[in-house]
């Protein structure tokens, strides 16, 4: 008898698996989707490369669904994703979390006269440029470029201090200051 209630439940098992997919849908982003009404509570457990539990989830729904979950704050790595209900593990997947990387912006500043700088800015990508100029700690002028693409000007600074500096940002997440030391 207790045979036959472990091949039932095995079998149930074997059939739940078939309806769970754990997919990573964006570098940093997984998503569990149950294509059959789970029969009661499921557990999804997220863990490191270290085998330590980040995230546990008790999902209980009495219809198919599908969860996402947003990994970005996590540290770039490897990550285990199970999906269990009573009986254990239904579902298992391995992923490697990493991080997008910002667009590279090609920056650069050179002294071409005694109060005379050249700024190159270059991407293709880049979108809403901000360019900072500071003398020390002061700000001294700010602009947002057009058409960041090839930024390609020289600024006239008048009685420039020993420190200028350039801050370049995008609305990417670029940000890098410049001297033309």
């Amino acid at each position: 008898m207790l045979f036959v209630a472990g091949l039932s439940t095995g079998a149930f098992a074997a059939g739940a698996e078939n309806s769970i997919e754990i997919r990573q849908t964006e570098p940093a982003k997984v998503m569990v989707a149950v294509s059959e009404a789970p029969k009661g509570a499921l557990i999804v457990k997220i863990t490191d490369g270290d085998d330590r539990l980040v995230l546990r989830d008790k999902i209980t729904k009495e219809e198919a669904f599908a969860k996402r979950y947003d990994l970005s704050a996590l540290a770039k790595g490897t990550y285990s994703v199970e999906v269990l209900d009573e009986s254990g593990v239904l579902r298992s997947a391995t992923l490697e979390n990493y991080i997008i990387e910002k667009p590279s912006v090609y920056s650069r500043v050179s002294k071409i006269e005694e109060n005379k700088y050249r700024l190159l800015v270059s991407n293709l990508k880049a979108k809403d440029v901000t360019v900072s100029i500071y003398d020390g700690d002061k700000l001294i002028h700010s602009e947002k470029v057009e058409n960041p693409q090839g930024l390609h000007k020289v600024y006239s600074i008048e009685k420039p201090g020993a420190n200028i500096s350039f801050r370049v940002t995008t609305a990417g997440g670029f940000n890098k200051y410049l001297s033309a030391l």
